[in-house]
């Protein structure tokens, strides 16, 4: 029999290690949405010329039903963004920067015509999951490229300690291709396993999220304004 808590257990202290080994990557991570996000809100006039047509095509693709408030499309939807992101971030860090930064920025500047507390209310029941999740998707990417870079460079100049070679460092072994992949690769394997551990946490995270989103943001924020006399603007 399956003992599932005992993988459970597992899981989360890989999770928790993952974590742990790459703070750094995640803090910038978190800077790249959470600045941007300031600076939409806060000066939307200044950027509504490059972050209105992204508004525009939200909109449109909402009113043609191309993106639809059902779990299936919004998990759809925000799960390619994940893996455009991890993809991106893990092809050079740039690109995935940008498109975070362009997400912290298009929420920001959305914000801005609505009733503050009103669009907290519509945004965090699910957005509480839905953010973290895109921002580790991204900080994946950065830790697989992290990966890819030290791969390379271990290959370049491989740590013989790595292989099965007596005293490597006085013989005059020669290593063969094969031996550097491998010494590389044994190195640095810790650096795949958690890129793809945050990429499943961010998709677990979004399945979750798209749930809220489609079948509670909605009712329980019309119970809050009834309340509480809340309006969009």
């Amino acid at each position: 029999m399956v003992d599932i808590k005992y993988y459970l257990e597992i899981a989360k202290d890989e999770t928790k290690l993952a974590f742990s080994n790459n703070k750094m990557l995640l803090f910038i991570s978190i800077l790249l949405f959470v600045i941007p996000v300031i600076i939409g809100y806060f000066y939307a006039n200044e950027i509504s010329e490059y972050i209105q047509p992204m508004v525009d095509s939200f909109e449109q693709q909402v009113e043609e039903g191309t993106i639809s408030l059902t779990t299936y499309s919004i998990f759809t939807n925000n799960v390619s963004v994940a893996f455009i992101l991890y993809a991106l971030a893990a092809l050079g860090g740039v690109l995935g920067a940008v498109i975070l930064a362009n997400n912290g920025l298009f929420i920001g500047y959305y914000g801005v015509d609505f009733d503050i507390l009103a669009y907290l209310v519509l945004t965090l029941p699910h957005g509480i999951l839905e953010i973290p999740a895109i921002i580790i998707a991204t900080t994946g990417g950065f830790v697989l490229l992290s990966f890819i870079l030290h791969f390379i460079w271990g290959l370049i100049s491989p740590d013989l300690s790595y292989l099965d070679i007596f005293d490597p460092y006085f013989s005059n072994v020669k290593i063969t291709t094969k031996q550097r992949f491998y010494a590389a690769f044994k190195k640095n394997q810790n650096k795949l396993k958690e890129s793809f551990i945050f990429l499943c946490l961010s998709v677990i995270l979004l399945f979750i999220a798209a749930f809220i989103e489609a079948n509670i943001t909605l009712p329980l924020a019309s119970w809050l304004f009834s309340i509480f006399g809340l309006s969009l603007v």
